[in-house]
């Protein structure tokens, strides 16, 4: 059996469960629409089976396999435990994943409607501080988890400047130019690197009634500077979130600064590469950036 033409569809995954989960062969296989990038996700009973777009998406997924067993019970949310990693075949040509489902939806609809309640404020706080606490002391250097965010925030800027798309040109970081101007000019004190999601965006979070209760997809893992994970304050919040979220975690000038402009190039970033795509993380991103704008 070879790969099917294009996208991998239901008959692929039906295929990978036949030959590796024979247990969830006989479950309904539902293809998800996510504001998801780097997975093709389908639902399986009550599982969430991931194929990987790309060499990085298959990293991420490997990143996954070693990190989401150390942070089960360490952070305040849901995680997608692996009930199974499957092996390349014929049939699909990179290692994917069967997860335990999160019930729930992303928040990514909710924060495009403006509805965004106080206490989500609360909960992202404590997930930030309880992905800086974590002791990276007790895992050796060599397995920390590395990935192409949690730098300086002049990294960032400098990779603006090198980006260019077929479909999306070049990036025009003019409507950001002066939020990233004041946080260059800002200097958060040296600390030492902490464990960072790197990508707390809506897509991200699972939503049940009013509540936060998952967090899935940390291919983005990494360590490095903790204003980083300060981006849900314009990515997911509203500006009294924000007025909850930032005491809550103690935020300097500084580090504050830093984190809106992460956040405002991320969005733009988004905006830009997706728009031509007709993808959703388009409007997430657009909404960041005018979130980032609005404390101005």
């Amino acid at each position: 059996m070879t790969v099917p033409a294009g996208d991998p569809d239901v008959g692929t995954v039906r295929a990978l469960l036949a030959e590796q989960f024979p247990s969830l062969a006989r479950e309904d296989v539902r293809r998800l629409t996510t504001s998801g990038t780097e997975n093709e996700a389908f639902r399986v009973g009550n599982f969430l089976l991931r194929l990987p777009r790309d060499d990085d998406a298959e990293a991420g997924l490997a990143k996954e396999v070693q990190w989401l067993p150390r942070l089960t019970g360490a952070i305040p949310l849901e995680l997608p435990e692996i009930a199974h990693m499957g092996t390349p075949t014929e049939v699909f040509p990179r290692t994917w994943t069967i997860h335990r489902w999160i019930e729930g939806e992303d928040a990514s609809r909710r924060v495009l409607a403006g509805e965004v309640p106080g206490r989500w404020a609360d909960q992202l706080a404590e997930l930030v501080r309880a992905l800086g606490r974590f002791d990276l002391g007790a895992v050796p250097l060599s397995q920390w988890p590395v990935g192409g965010r949690g730098g300086p925030l002049s990294d960032r800027v400098d990779a603006l400047a090198t980006m260019d798309d077929p479909l999306a040109g070049r990036p025009d970081p003019s409507p950001v130019a002066g939020v990233i101007e004041a946080a260059l000019a800002a200097r958060p004190d040296p600390v030492d690197p902490v464990l960072l999601h790197a990508d707390l965006i809506p897509g991200n979070l699972v939503v049940r009634g009013d509540r936060l209760v998952g967090l899935i997809d940390l291919g983005t893992l990494t360590t490095g500077v903790p204003a980083w994970d300060l981006t849900p304050a314009w990515w997911v919040l509203d500006r009294p979130g924000r007025a909850r979220f930032r005491p809550a975690l103690g935020a300097d000038d500084a580090s504050w600064s830093w984190g809106r402009a992460l956040a405002a190039t991320q969005g733009l970033l988004a905006q830009w590469f997706y728009a031509p795509r007709h993808h959703p993380l388009a409007a997430l991103g657009a909404r960041a950036v005018q979130e980032c704008l609005a404390d101005g």
